[in-house]
């Protein structure tokens, strides 16, 4: 079971909460996901702090949250609307990047960017097109 909240920085709505449900629901089969038992937490930033300034993504766990049936793990995913130059970049883009860290976060996984860089464009390409169904 996977439990998914989606909120700004300080907990606020956002107004795209929608889209990424849905991008990380068609995302957790295609990444086989739904094996695990999982909190996401996912915050939208406008922009990073300047210690990631040059970031739009991260993700990391958390500690193990205590859930019934099971114990599970909560995992943080972060997003910023723009890049350190101010420059708008693609939400979901960054999204698909860092549900593949989130994958590699469930399984134990030390969270290499080479794996994630590699196969973003195709879970993007792929829930993109489940989206149009």
């Amino acid at each position: 079971m996977i439990q998914i909240n989606i909120s700004g920085p300080r907990g606020g709505e956002v107004r795209e909460s929608d889209k990424i449900e849905e991008f990380i629901l068609h995302s957790i089969p295609i990444l086989g996901l739904d094996k695990f038992n999982l909190r996401l937490e996912i915050i939208v930033h406008d922009q990073f702090l300047d210690e990631f300034s040059d970031a739009v993504g991260c993700c990391y766990p958390d500690a193990p949250c205590d859930m019934t049936p099971a114990v599970c793990q909560d995992i943080v995913v972060e997003l910023a609307r723009k890049d350190m130059y101010g420059i708008r970049v693609p939400l979901l883009e960054t999204l698909s990047h860092e549900m593949i860290h989130v994958r590699q976060a469930a399984k134990g996984e030390y969270m290499y960017e080479n794996p994630a860089r590699k196969h973003e464009d195709f879970l993007f390409e792929l829930v993109m097109e489940r989206f149009s169904q």
